[in-house]
């Protein structure tokens, strides 16, 4: 068996179950849409700069790559559904 990365889930969680991952996936993906929603409008660019960057690298290091791809991907597909989580309250595929 392989040892895990060091991860701030593990520091927390050293035994983890299924529920417990589960539910660091949700919250994961809850704190990325929030992130989101902190958004920066700049002049010189319709492109705005918001949280969701930041959330994302710490989704990363805290949850480790399996579980943080799987939340990232809870959220990418909450989006796609019509959830307004991406930057603005924005929604689907504009």
């Amino acid at each position: 068996m392989r040892p895990e990365a060091a991860t701030l889930r593990l520091a927390v969680f050293p035994r983890s179950s299924l529920l417990t991952d589960v539910l660091l996936i949700l919250g994961g993906a809850g704190f990325v849409g929030l992130a989101a929603q902190v958004s920066i409008s700049l002049p010189f660019t319709p492109v705005p700069i918001t949280g969701q960057t930041f959330a994302v690298v710490l989704v990363g290091a805290s949850l480790g790559s399996l579980l943080a791809v799987a939340s990232l991907g809870v959220y990418i597909f909450v989006g796609a559904l019509g959830a307004p989580v991406y930057a603005d309250q924005t929604h689907g595929w504009d």
